[in-house]
């Protein structure tokens, strides 16, 4: 195992010029008109479409539709499925009175049917203290609700890029039977760890460093109307592709006239586990914890059917999955997985500010070989501190359960994730890890929760920054606290044991840019411990209606 003096402290933008160049560019335009975010694009005065020229499908834009929440990956994002059901009543009174408090949520949850909506909300009494029915998505994908974008000249698009601060590029072809729609996604990272006598004797000094920790270039669209596809590739520590799928748009997988679900084919997130399954962008620390990363499987290539209950209350995913980028982020490797999800929201009031969820996860592996459990600190630029080394196992069954609640600005989450291990030259072993992780928001935002993934989304501050040296500096203000551990020994498998101890301070600049900052004290068992600082600013522009 390298030490602490094996930390990367090389500049990622010596090796990746052009993909640290675009990501200042994204830092500069972000930071200096953060108050257009939510502005869509401008039409072209000299390209307005016709109903005989263009399809005139039409998305009205407004300042709830342009912060459309996303779902993620770590690498890609995730697009809501195709709604079948109108909102309950109860969620469109709520929202409609605590609208002077909190503004809504990113629209990723609109009504369908705001007439039925409203009638049967005359019709039924407004339940004040029994559950709510979340709220429907609304399928808003349509790239023809940018009809002028597509017939815009690359001057007229790059100043629309500019002005809106969206990100968002948009193209489209044959009559628009083929839609695209690029931009990009942007982490840098400083760090500073400090380890202790005893931990120096193990894994030498420690360091400081500056580095591009994502820079993710991606392309969104539609293919014939039916299908809708996402590309992505990462610059930035783990080069490489991210998720690259399609997907039905509208009807999903249809099995003797029974619809089944959503479905996904490609190379793209496994579902398996709450902060796995959830974009790194919308997590409340830089990195996940200690257990979903020595565990939880990332993007592989495969098949997978999903979807919710009509109610929103309960999600389910399950698929196979084979080979995949092979990188840290992506533990427990298998040459053939059967991975599957399900949640289920028994509690859910105004909007989603009071909501419980339960959910748990199982996957079924066959690494084929040799099998390897390691993790970090939680600081990416910091070198592995827990590792079993390679071995051989002929089966992996990975348990995972998640619990997660939010009143409000509070929330917490807490996961435990389970590896049992077979047939290994060294016997059978069962290694595990857990978290319980708290969050505050001091301005009174709240976590966004996404019904259709079952996961948190993106926060949308109550007020915009004006700036760090204002009396009243605006944005959204969360502190957050986590403790997290990992045992990788058990039997004849000895990889250490960790636990961190780590404390946040998130500051939303808007709805696509936030700065945070960790501290982290990490104990290795036997091996002393050490002091973590680091800090983030990171950019992720709004979506296309219908992405996230």
């Amino acid at each position: 195992m390298s030490g602490f003096k094996t930390f990367s402290s090389r500049l990622l933008t010596a090796e990746v010029p052009t993909a640290a160049a675009l990501g200042l560019i994204l830092i500069l335009l972000s930071v200096g008109a953060s108050a257009q975010e939510a502005v869509p694009p401008a039409p072209s005065p000299t390209a307005t479409p016709t109903p005989e020229s263009s399809p005139t499908v039409e998305v009205e834009p407004s300042d709830e539709s342009a912060a459309a929440t996303e779902i993620a990956d770590e690498s890609g994002s995730t697009p809501e499925p195709t709604p079948t059901t109108t909102a309950g009543p109860d969620s469109a009174d709520e929202s409609a009175a605590t609208a002077e408090a909190m503004p809504t949520p990113i629209p990723d949850t609109e009504s369908n049917d705001e007439t039925g909506a409203a009638s049967n909300a005359s019709q039924i009494p407004q339940m004040e203290s029994k559950n709510e029915v979340p709220e429907e998505p609304k399928e808003q994908f349509d790239l023809n609700a940018y009809p002028e974008a597509a017939k815009m000249s690359p001057k007229e698009k790059w100043n629309t890029f500019k002005d809106g601060f969206r990100g968002l590029l948009v193209w489209d072809f044959f009559d628009s039977r083929l839609t695209i729609r690029a931009s990009a996604r942007v982490q840098i990272d400083g760090m500073l760890a400090k380890p202790d006598d005893k931990m120096e004797s193990f894994y030498g000094d420690g360091t400081s460093s500056l580095n591009l920790r994502r820079f993710q270039l991606f392309a969104q669209g539609t293919i014939d109307h039916h299908l809708r596809y996402s590309l992505s590739f990462n610059f930035g520590a783990d080069p490489g592709f991210g998720d690259i799928f399609v997907e039905g748009r509208e009807h999903g997988l249809n099995v003797f006239g029974y619809r089944v679900g959503q479905f996904r084919l490609g190379s793209f997130q496994e579902p398996f586990s709450f902060e796995r399954v959830m974009s790194s962008y919308y997590t409340g620390f830089l990195e996940r914890s200690l257990p979903v990363w020595a565990f939880a499987p990332g993007s592989n290539i495969g098949y997978m059917v999903y979807d919710t209950t009509k109610n929103k209350r309960f999600t389910w995913a399950a698929g196979f999955f084979s080979w995949g980028q092979n990188n840290e982020a992506n533990a427990s490797n298998s040459v053939l997985s059967v991975t599957s999800r399900v949640t289920w929201l028994p509690v859910y009031r105004d909007g989603g500010r009071r909501l419980l969820h339960v959910g748990g996860s199982f996957s079924s592996r066959d690494p084929n070989g040799d099998t390897q459990y390691r993790s970090r600190p939680e600081a990416r630029f910091v070198d592995f501190l827990v590792d079993t080394g390679q071995f051989s196992a002929s089966r992996i069954k990975l348990y995972g359960l998640e619990f997660v609640g939010v009143r409000g600005p509070l929330s917490f989450q807490s996961e435990l994730i389970v590896s049992e291990i077979s047939g290994t030259e060294l016997g059978s072993a069962r290694l595990w890890g857990s978290y319980v992780q708290v969050s505050w928001f001091l301005t009174g935002e709240y976590k966004s929760y996404d019904t259709n993934m079952g996961v948190f989304s993106r926060v949308i501050p109550k007020q915009e920054s004006r700036g760090l040296f204002r009396k009243k500096p605006g944005g959204g203000l969360e502190l957050t606290g986590r403790i997290s551990n990992v045992d990788l020994v058990d039997g004849s498998v000895n990889g250490g044991e960790m636990v961190d101890f780590s404390f946040g301070v998130n500051w939303y600049l808007s709805a696509t840019s936030a700065v945070k900052f960790n501290y982290i004290n990490s104990n290795v068992k036997d091996r002393g411990r050490a002091n973590i600082l680091a800090l983030r600013y990171q950019f992720r522009p709004l979506p296309v209606p219908g992405w996230r």
